[in-house]
């Protein structure tokens, strides 16, 4: 009995071995640049380089109209090369719309974490608010999943007019605890994402959605996540969506619309 119980000590021990070492490789799911890219006259090819010296590769989506653009910076999920969203971009004819994939992701370099990803929400943020034909006062940050981590970061270190996210959540290290509570996440997790912390600093306009059968990002952690938020909110769950069909849903697409017509106005948790 006593080698039985050494056993399962030794078994516990290389699992939470394995889960602190390959801890990144069970978060990120980097992916290729995509062989099917739908450009257009009003698409620019964008490098940037982030303060760690990565290349950040990516594509400003113009609007087409004269004059300084409002801006939405996009930040997707953790298995997502964000070149799919450029005809998603045409949707929103006032808005011009930056995709750059984060560090590992398509061609842009580096390795995927939370501090390349911070790193480059930054560098992308520094880029923008120094072209000329970008209306720094309608910047606009978009965030899914762990995407929703990378645009609370910013929105607490720049000055951004509001945010819309999509399946957010209060830190990776909740998600993780409620999935895995037989790990001791809390110490050994590098990755926290921890957007509860910034968020009681954050005073604008947020408009949060998920998936009300979302099982990767349990809908719970993005209703607890918008009890910290400082600013307005107006929290939707869809019914019958869950983590990877929720662009799929034409309600999605209208909230987002209707938050963009004016951003400064928000009503209903």
């Amino acid at each position: 009995m006593t080698s039985f119980f050494i056993f399962l000590a030794v078994l516990y021990g290389f699992l939470i071995l394995f889960f602190y070492f390959f801890q990144s490789v069970l978060l990120f799911f980097p992916q290729p640049l995509s062989s099917r890219i739908e450009m257009n006259g009003k698409t620019e090819e964008i490098k940037i380089k982030s303060s760690d010296g990565n290349v950040l590769h990516g594509w400003l989506c113009h609007t087409g109209r004269n004059g300084p653009q409002k801006l939405i910076i996009y930040f997707g999920g953790n298995a997502e090369e964000v070149s799919h969203m450029i005809p998603v971009a045409s949707m929103f004819e006032d808005w011009a719309m930056l995709l750059i994939n984060y560090p590992g992701y398509g061609r842009s370099e580096g390795k995927p974490g939370q501090e390349s990803f911070y790193n480059a929400a930054l560098a992308i943020y520094d880029y923008a608010a120094k072209r000329d034909d970008i209306d720094t006062s309608n910047i606009i940050l978009m965030g899914r999943s762990i995407g929703s981590g990378s645009a609370v970061y910013l929105a607490h270190e720049r000055q951004v007019k509001s945010l819309i996210l999509i399946s957010p959540f209060e830190s990776i290290r909740a998600v993780a605890k409620s999935k895995l509570p037989f790990i001791p996440v809390s110490l050994i997790l590098r990755h926290h994402f921890s957007s509860k912390e910034f968020a009681v600093n954050i005073d604008i306009p947020l408009l949060a959605i998920y998936g009300a059968a979302d099982n990767i990002i349990p809908p719970v952690h993005s209703r607890r996540f918008a009890e910290y938020w400082r600013g307005e909110k107006k929290l939707i769950g869809l019914p019958s969506f869950g983590h990877n069909d929720i662009f799929l849903s034409n309600q999605l697409w209208r909230e987002i619309e209707e938050f963009l017509k004016n951003p400064d106005e928000l009503s209903g948790v």
